[in-house]
């Protein structure tokens, strides 16, 4: 009875996370769409109530309260380039498709790739690139296919991947140094990242540097102001709601992600992760259509989606065969000649050898 009930609140804790980090993209999707155009803010308020989630968590004694050997500037640095992440994934959302934007997020991995071996020498296998040539190719085809992407998208589109990429690479190495998990290093920059997230937000999203006669006052000091007009202000208010819930979902999102540490496996993470860009991208097509696209551009997206979600799941499906030290699919799938380029182990096996040794592996599995 344990063992099932283990593995209902594993199930519930998978299921929440790919429900709440689908609905918290789609739903400040709609708070863009819905006038309140201030990643910064929102952004902030997420922030607010990250912290009140730690706080809650040590209260009830679920988490443990780390004191890594940061010191605050190393906790700043982590900090702002973690806000720089997620404010420009929200502004990227903002100015974007949900596709793109969810595409954006699948080359992160590539990214990541080749800033570690620029600046520590962390080379990879030529399977590894294989797969994220395959990634790159598709977002590619979904990017040529978009018809709402503008030059200044695409251009926070590339900061945001560009600071996701840094902020987890310095999440990685910062872990290893201090020897703390992710939740804990996350606990220790939290105070930072809400206090960089509020300036950020009083620089510019608060306050109206252009005078009302010249142009209407756009800030969310602003927006909130007219929201709480009871005959002007219904709409706005309506997306203030909506504000709110995007806070919930991200209290909802740490605390799946939480219950999730530690319960499984790389397969299910890997599963979970997959299962989340799909209902994304298939919530964005469905909530947000584009009504200038054609049933061409559209099908071109969707094979774009499709191929970078193939290099998606063969990369993720390489890198559990290596950390098990079983066969990958390329190895059981491709003949001699292409299994010993893409890996050197089999260099000195001959056709024959490698057929027989790969028939023998498949076997054992």
């Amino acid at each position: 009875m344990a063992g099932m009930s283990d593995s209902l609140v594993t199930t519930g804790f998978a299921l929440g996370n790919v429900a709440s980090s689908v609905a918290i993209v789609l739903v400040n999707k709609k708070v863009f769409a819905g006038g309140f155009h201030f990643p910064c803010t929102l952004s902030f308020f997420h922030f607010c109530f990250t912290v009140v989630f730690y706080k809650l968590m040590a209260a009830c004694a679920l988490f443990e309260v780390p004191n890594p050997d940061l010191s605050q500037f190393e906790k700043f640095k982590v900090g702002f380039v973690g806000v720089a992440s997620i404010g420009f994934m929200n502004v990227s959302l903002a100015l974007n498709s949900v596709g793109f934007y969810q595409v954006t997020k699948l080359t992160i991995v590539p990214v990541t790739l080749v800033i570690s071996y620029m600046c520590y020498g962390e080379s990879t296998s030529n399977k590894i690139k294989l797969s994220l040539a395959i990634l790159l190719a598709g977002v590619g085809i979904a990017t040529v296919s978009d018809v709402e992407l503008r030059p200044l998208g695409l251009v926070f589109g590339i900061m945001a991947v560009l600071s996701t990429a840094v902020f987890q690479i310095w999440q990685g190495t910062k872990q290893k140094e201090h020897k703390v998990n992710g939740t804990q290093l996350q606990h220790s920059v939290a105070i930072w990242q809400t206090l960089q997230a509020l300036a950020a937000a009083a620089v510019f999203e608060s306050v109206c540097y252009t005078p009302p006669p010249v142009g209407a006052c756009d800030s969310a000091t602003a927006f909130i102001m007219e929201a709480m007009d009871p005959i002007s202000g219904t709409a706005k208010m309506q997306t203030l709601w909506l504000v709110l819930v995007t806070c919930f979902l991200a209290l909802a999102v740490n605390w799946c992600s939480f219950g999730l540490i530690g319960r499984t496996g790389p397969i299910t993470f890997q599963v979970v992760g997959h299962a989340k860009t799909c209902l994304v991208l298939a919530g964005g097509f469905v909530l947000f259509p584009n009504p200038n696209m054609t049933e061409s551009q559209m099908m071109h997206n969707i094979a774009g989606v499709s191929v970078a979600m193939v290099g998606v799941i063969l990369y993720g499906h390489i890198k559990y065969a290596v950390s098990a030290d079983k066969d990958d699919c390329l190895d059981c799938v491709c003949p001699g000649p292409i299994v010993r380029m893409l890996d050197p182990k089999y260099s000195s096996v001959n056709d024959e050898e490698t057929a027989g040794f790969i028939a023998a592996s498949s076997g054992k599995s």
